[in-house]
């Protein structure tokens, strides 16, 4: 009965750990840590099928709380029972598998299981959303192992502990029984962690710099649009005053030293009969003031029927080029680009661009670090329930692929970072009345592994969780390998 009493409380603890360990209500990292522990405590504690049955509705509603807000509608609680299902899988693996494995080894099937589904939700529309990865933002050397395993790794070193900490704690935390297993996690997670601070320490950012500045729109045109009445004359002269507003701000942008000018995601809204006169304007612009313009623009058929969520980059010479969003939001409608990156090389390095949510796909992303990108450019629109989530996600590709970034963001954080995750320059959209953002980054970026080896880690943990599940089914109840 006692035993029954204490398996409830560390479901009790671990449910409170996860909704503050993610989503919006993210605001303890070390929380991500902490709950999968006391987790893994209950289903280990209780009977298979009782304790999943408990175990699975309870895991649901950690999610719904903590994604609560997040998303509009019933579009919020889809993808909070969706990565409740999905991240419940490691659970019933553990709770399946793990017992059929003796030994130090059966601590390495929780984290591939979950490495293993990170990496599955990441090749869907949901991307590396809420990757454990992620919440451990700031602890600049952890992060640099992104540069190797991607955000993968990080993953992994947060569930493996919890796996860790459940073996010792079936030996009853006896010294000599976990003293070589437990040796073996502490190691190689200090040597992370001192590999990491070394990187920074003796491998700092050393390279000239180049001023860049983030241009977000400074009033909201959809309700002097929706004051028009459909009338297209009305909104094309509210929309002609958004051009403007760009422009005056990207004059003062130029004034300030800035050599390259990134506008927010869809900051223009054109229809498409007008779409080649607003990019004459911008081009003018950019040759005349001697900088590279990048704008972020929504061309729309008048009936809205066919919408094109563009990048359009132009050079100081007046020669432009083309992105289109490759990634849909769910609710979005645009026409999809061709799935592959802008790269375009500059004095001031080699340019790379993606629109906003194309920055959560970390392998589509990677097309930039082997192409040896130097900065990273995406312009963004985001809202107030996924600031500064959002943001801080991106700046894990910086690390990833060795380039610098600028992230321009309507109603979100404009963000600016280097490669090795530092902060340049940040500006929240809702606590400052300012739409420009000025930035000294980086010309060269670095070659990390990760660009040239991708998600191998990833694999090798799918290759490793496969083999598992093989050789527990090839045993007879009870019998371990």
């Amino acid at each position: 009965m006692k035993s029954e009493y204490w398996s409830y409380i560390w479901l009790v603890i671990g449910f409170i750990f996860l909704i503050f360990s993610n989503g919006f209500w993210n605001i303890i990292p070390i929380a991500a840590w902490l709950a999968p522990i006391f987790l893994l405590r209950f289903l280990r504690t209780q009977n298979k099928t009782k304790g999943l049955v408990i175990f699975a509705p309870v895991y649901v509603i950690a999610w719904i709380i903590m994604l609560y807000g997040m998303f509009l509608g019933i579009i919020g609680y889809i993808f909070a029972v969706t990565y409740g299902i999905i991240f419940f899988i490691p659970f019933l693996a553990d709770r399946f598998i793990t017992p059929k494995i003796e030994g130090y080894l059966s601590t390495l099937v929780f984290p591939s299981a979950w490495v293993t589904m990170e990496l599955i939700a990441s090749f869907t529309l949901f991307g590396s959303l809420f990757s454990l990865a992620y919440t451990q933002f700031g602890n600049l050397p952890l992060m640099q192992l992104v540069s190797i395993t991607g955000i993968w790794g990080i993953s992994f070193l947060i569930i493996w502990f919890a796996s860790v900490v459940n073996w010792a704690w079936e030996q009853e935390f006896s010294l000599p029984k976990i003293y070589k297993g437990a040796s073996l996690y502490l190691g190689i997670l200090i040597f992370i962690l001192l590999f990491g601070g070394a990187y920074l320490t003796f491998l700092p950012v050393d390279s000239d710099t180049v001023r860049v500045a983030s241009v977000t729109r400074s009033f909201d045109i959809f309700p002097l649009a929706k004051e028009c009445n459909k009338n297209i004359s009305c909104i094309q002269g509210v929309l002609n005053q958004s051009l403007d507003d760009f422009l005056e701000h990207s004059k003062q942008a130029a004034d300030a030293g800035a050599k390259i000018i990134v506008w927010q995601e869809a900051g223009i809204f054109v229809f498409n009969d007008d779409e080649a006169g607003y990019i004459r304007q911008a081009r003018e612009f950019a040759m005349r003031e001697k900088v590279y313009l990048v704008m972020g623009i929504m061309a729309i058929s008048e009936n809205e029927s066919i919408n094109e969520n563009k990048v359009v980059l132009i050079d100081p010479s007046g020669h432009t080029s083309e992105y289109l969003k490759t990634h849909l939001v769910p609710g979005d409608n645009h026409i999809l680009g061709d799935g592959k990156v802008l790269i375009q090389d500059s004095p001031y390095g080699k340019l790379a661009s993606v629109i906003c949510y194309d920055a959560d796909f970390p392998n589509y992303v990677r097309q930039a670090g082997k192409a040896n990108a130097d900065l990273m450019l995406i312009p963004s629109d985001d809202w107030e329930a996924i600031t500064p989530l959002h943001a801080r996600m991106a700046s894990f590709r910086s690390i990833e692929n060795g380039f610098s970034m600028i992230r321009p963001t309507f109603e979100g954080l404009s963000i600016a970072v280097d490669y090795h995750g530092n902060i340049l320059s940040q500006m929240n959209d809702f606590t400052t009345e300012d739409v420009v953002m000025i930035a000294d980054v980086p010309k060269q970026g670095i070659k990390t592994i990760y660009s040239q080896i991708g998600d191998l880690f990833a694999w090798l943990c799918v290759l490793g969780f496969l083999i598992m599940v093989g050789l527990s089914l090839t045993r007879s109840k009870g019998e371990k390998i």
